[in-house]
């Protein structure tokens, strides 16, 4: 079982960077909980043969009804719920964190089922935790679900791609194609530049099986240059072009500026 801290190698951007996507995930409405509230309530009045408590809690019902049609929601309930699971999810990365990736899925996999909508980051942080427990069949179908996601930055689709391409049971033609495509459509379609960078890594060394691609990791390195990431990119084609000088299979090494701008 890999460590958390060889995670690194994915060359993906820390927890801090998954805020533009994570402010774009699917939230409980108010009205949505204070609909579930009154679900609720109607459940266990049907279960009650009492017709006092049948009374008490009618009016109650009533109550939250009237509340929805006037558009004043129960406040004090929403926060209870919503600080609940905040806490829960916080509980759940802090066993992550000490690789206690089972103990996370007990917290997380009730956190799922029990939303009204889907929550995109209880979804990946689930995959995350199969694939470091090595079900990798469980991993690549929340990979997947968030990968797909609409408002998806690229961040998971980029998730998504390395995975298929080190962890999946495809055969070696189908996982290299779909890793890659993964890739592409992250970094060309979404424009998410540690995309580039992981695809000019791939290619400019033939890793993962993938055909060794000199000129295709150059032009992706480039992006991801031009993008924000360069010190990792420069760093990593600077020390490529020398083995390919000492080689005798480049000319010589461009200058940094020069380089980048061709």
């Amino acid at each position: 079982m890999q460590s958390a801290k060889s995670k690194q190698s994915l060359d993906l951007p820390n927890e801090k960077s998954e805020e533009g996507t994570r402010n774009k995930k699917s939230k409980y409405s108010i009205y949505q909980i204070v609909n579930m509230k009154i679900f609720f309530i109607k459940r266990k009045l049907n279960n009650k043969s009492s017709k006092s408590t049948q009374s008490t809690k009618s009016a109650k019902l009533t109550q939250l009804t009237s509340e929805v049609q006037t558009n004043k929601p129960s406040l004090e309930f929403v926060l209870t719920v919503t600080d609940f699971d905040k806490e829960q999810f916080n509980k759940a990365k802090s066993y992550i964190k000490l690789s206690k990736y089972s103990e996370a899925l007990s917290i997380l996999e009730p956190l799922s089922k029990q939303t009204i909508q889907i929550d995109y980051e209880v979804l990946y942080w689930m995959g995350h935790c199969h694939e470091y427990l090595q079900n990798y069949e469980l991993a690549d179908q929340y990979y997947k679900l968030c990968a797909d996601y609409l408002f998806d930055d690229g961040y998971w689709e980029t998730v998504y791609g390395k995975f298929l391409l080190e962890h999946s049971n495809l055969s070696k033609e189908e996982r290299v194609e779909k890793g890659i495509k993964r890739l592409l459509s992250a970094a060309n379609k979404k424009r998410y530049v540690t995309a580039m960078y992981i695809l000019g890594k791939v290619y400019l060394n033939g890793l993962y099986d993938v055909e060794q691609d000199f000129h295709k990791g150059e032009l992706y390195l480039k992006r991801a240059y031009n993008g924000g990431e360069k010190d990792r990119a420069w760093t990593l084609f600077e020390k490529k072009a020398k083995e390919l000088v000492s080689n005798g299979q480049l000319s010589e090494v461009p200058l940094e500026h020069i380089w980048a701008k061709s």
